[in-house]
């Protein structure tokens, strides 16, 4: 028999693996305050299943099957196309007695098989009955019966007034296998949305939030952050060919976090020349992902860098810059720090480079509530890490605490400062990191001499073929 055809999907490959297999006879049950996204879920959950070839019904007391079917649409959930291949039907239920409604019920399933059932909402049910312990028990009853008469999948939509956190309609957490509460909040303006796992009826739960947002043409968008329950070491060791990366940054390793901080009035882009070298001489690529610049900004950065430090031409600088960097530009301000941090993990998923490094991240020193960002932060250096990704964080040095906490989490520390000599501003340069002693020097024209030397014999090994 199809593995499709008996198990039943949660609407996105996230939720499916945190569930597991959906087996019929499954009661899911999606909780929310009015506009959570439980509509646009129940019908995400639907059409994914149609997908799958199975014949879903979906009837609401409220929805207006028009109206209804505009909004999917624009969400990319398809309900005109699945209707017209028979897969899947809308009943509009009535406002009558809890006996008729029953009756109508129980009549359609009897006349046609469904594989999904969706009832929006529980509580319109509920309201149309009488407060008694006995007639609830009946509707009850009636949805514990039903989920074992259709031998598929039934989700069932519940609304608790804003203010509550808990369903208040008897025992129906009770008889159903998964329950699902989705939340949302304001920070900074912004919508923040959280997807609760409270029940997964035989299976342990790993996870207890997990971030989602509804998207144009996409939907119901499930996020699944990275939680590494341990961190592996001990990565491949990069090769390196300028003196001056060896002077920086040593010898660094796949799964190393570098910090690269600077004062906040004083920036020189040499610093962007060390990791040039480490993708050039491992012939690898990286993305760069600024908090501050645009693209346009980034990619002029490492051009400045490589035409002033190096002596390349702007525009050998230019296809070093286009054949090792993905350049990025994310707004901090755009999402709340859980969605910034989903957007990135599925960035880097979809660009699977070997180095990461991330622009401007002193940012987030005032943005959004410092546990939150930490913990962020933290599973995702411990993710790439995991992944042998080379991470490289550039700073100012917003204030001593974030200073020191970023040195804290990192492999080796990148330091530019200042120092005052014939009254002229001198660059200077401190480094230490795991294993080797501290090094200080100054950012002299022998070093930059040196520097031009040392890059045409990195250019001279410049490997033929695309970085991997």
């Amino acid at each position: 028999m199809d593995h499709n055809l008996t198990t039943f999907t949660a609407g996105s490959r996230e939720l499916d693996e945190i569930i597991g297999e959906i087996k019929p006879r499954t009661m899911l049950l999606v909780v929310g305050h009015p506009g959570a996204g439980k509509t646009s879920f129940a019908s995400q959950v639907c059409y994914a299943n149609t997908l799958k070839g199975k014949k879903c019904l979906y009837m609401t007391f409220y929805e207006d099957k028009e109206k209804l079917f505009r909004h999917m649409e624009r969400l990319g959930i398809k309900l005109f196309e699945a209707e017209s291949k028979g897969l899947f039907e809308y009943l509009k239920l009535p406002v009558a007695s809890t006996d008729e409604i029953l009756k109508i019920i129980a009549d359609k399933l009897s006349k046609t098989p469904y594989d999904v059932v969706v009832v929006d909402s529980v509580n319109a049910a509920i309201e149309l009955i009488e407060n008694t312990r006995a007639q609830r028990a009946v509707l009850l009853n009636f949805f514990y019966q039903l989920v074992n008469a259709i031998n598929g999948l039934l989700v069932v939509i519940a609304e608790i007034p804003l203010g509550k956190e808990a369903v208040e309609l008897g025992a129906i957490e009770f008889i159903a296998d998964i329950v699902i509460y989705l939340k949302h909040r304001i920070t900074r303006g912004l919508i923040t949305r959280m997807m609760e796992l409270r029940k997964i009826r035989g299976a342990p739960l790993m996870v207890a939030e997990i971030p989602f947002s509804i998207v144009e043409s996409q939907g119901f968008k499930v996020y699944m952050p990275p939680r590494p329950q341990r961190v592996i070491g001990g990565g491949e060791l990069l090769r390196t060919t300028l003196r001056f990366t060896k002077s920086t940054i040593g010898y660094v390793r796949r799964g190393d976090v570098v910090y690269v901080v600077y004062p906040p009035k004083a920036r020189v882009p040499v610093v962007l020349l060390p990791f040039v070298d480490l993708l050039i001489s491992n012939n690898i690529r990286g993305v760069f992902i600024s908090y501050r610049f645009s693209t346009d900004e980034s990619r002029e950065a490492f051009i400045n860098a490589l035409t002033k430090f190096t002596g390349l031409s702007r525009e050998d600088s230019s296809r070093v810059v286009d054949r090792y960097l993905h350049l990025e530009s994310l707004n901090p301000t755009s999402a709340t720090i859980t969605h910034l941090h989903a957007i990135t993990v599925e960035l880097l998923e979809a660009l699977n480079v070997d180095v990461v490094m991330f622009h401007g991240v002193e940012i987030f020193s005032v943005l959004g509530a410092p546990e939150e960002y930490w913990t962020s932060l933290i599973n995702e250096l411990y993710w790439l890490k995991n992944k042998g990704k080379l991470v490289v964080r550039f700073s100012s040095k917003p204030s001593h605490h974030w200073y020191r906490t970023n040195v804290s989490l990192s492999d080796v520390i990148f330091e530019l400062n200042y120092k005052h000599v014939d009254g002229k501003l001198i660059p200077l340069i401190y480094s230490w990191g795991r294993g080797r002693d501290p090094v200080m020097f100054e950012l002299s024209d022998a070093v930059i001499a040196e520097l031009k030397e040392d890059f045409k014999k990195l250019l001279a090994i410049l490997q033929p073929s695309k970085p991997g």
